[in-house]
């Protein structure tokens, strides 16, 4: 199953992947939509340099990256070099990603006269002159210093999170892409008769659905704690669930690109491929049981006569 399969392009920081859960039993397991929460902020630290000029912050600051080619690992702390510059009026920063002759890209606020400190970051741009923002899957506050740059990251509780999983179910179960039908991917979907689809209840992070019949229960829920960010996801019907946790981290230091790591370093979503077969990545992500997990889908749904499964 492809959950969040699109998100890692803009999970712009992670750290270490751990071991995951996936199941698929009979009896209900704990609700991961009922608000799960970590002890703290997904925290990541990059080194960065500090310049002003003619009132304007500049930084630049670096992303680790792993390259593998042929079997062999290398490891860079500084793979990928990034370059902002930030104006400061009063409470709010404006951020321009490498020059302040671009458009604003985003908004940052907070209470410094100082760029030093901390900032809760605003995705909001104006474009052709209108102040528009996007709903975005994390709240993020960056802490600045001198010589680096630190991220919080929680998870935000108004972001539609159930939205990717109906996707993706319909998508791999039903060959069938809603996002169709949907002119805004953050709304509620609506029914479709002419499918034998109707949506009973849906929030933020729940959804009943159901597909020529069969009624479906969709729970997802996620947490960020200092070194990973966790998201739990459940369907159910007929009885039956199946459960699944997974966990995105950023290659941080060495140890993370090494042979032991391949198979977290080279998943789908988080990695670029060359034609030459080069893998560079800077995530990691841990789903293990992936086809147990795709299997105990395939038993909820294979029955339904609506069931034709995207070709894997």
């Amino acid at each position: 199953m492809a959950f969040f399969r699109n998100k890692l392009n803009y999970i712009f920081f992670a750290a270490m992947a751990s071991a995951a859960l996936v199941g698929c039993g009979d009896d209900s397991p704990t609700n991961p939509g009922s608000g799960s929460s970590g002890e703290g902020a997904f925290r990541v630290a990059r080194p960065a340099v500090y310049e002003t000029k003619d009132g304007v912050n500049y930084f630049i600051y670096y992303w680790g990256k792993c390259t593998i080619s042929n079997g062999v690992y290398n490891w860079n702390p500084q793979g990928t070099i990034d370059l902002n510059a930030y104006i400061i009026s009063k409470d709010t920063i404006k951020v321009y990603h490498n020059s302040i002759d671009n458009e604003v890209d985003y908004f940052m606020y907070g209470h410094n006269s100082s760029i030093f400190g901390n900032w809760d970051v605003d995705y909001c741009r104006i474009q052709n002159g209108e102040y528009k923002c996007s709903p975005q899957l994390f709240n993020n506050t960056i802490e600045f210093k001198q010589d680096s740059m630190i991220t919080y990251m929680t998870i935000n509780p108004d972001y539609n999170m159930v939205n990717e999983v109906i996707h993706d179910i319909f998508h791999d179960y039903f060959n069938f892409c809603i996002y169709d039908k949907q002119d805004d991917e953050t709304t509620n979907f609506v029914d479709m008769p002419e499918r034998g689809i109707t949506f009973n209840y849906q929030d933020n992070r729940n959804a009943t659905i159901t597909v020529q019949g069969q009624v479906v229960n969709i729970k997802v829920g996620g947490y960020t704690e200092t070194k990973a960010i966790h998201y739990l996801y459940s369907v159910s019907s007929n009885g039956k669930t199946c459960s699944a946790e997974t966990r995105f981290g950023y290659v941080n230091k060495a140890e993370y690109c090494s042979e032991a790591y391949k198979d977290y370093l080279t998943d789908d979503g988080g990695h670029e491929e060359d034609g030459d077969g080069i893998i560079s990545t800077s995530y990691l992500r841990d789903m293990p049981n992936r086809e147990e997990y795709s299997n105990c889908l395939k038993s909820l749904f294979e029955n339904n006569p609506a069931y034709n499964p995207e070709v894997q």
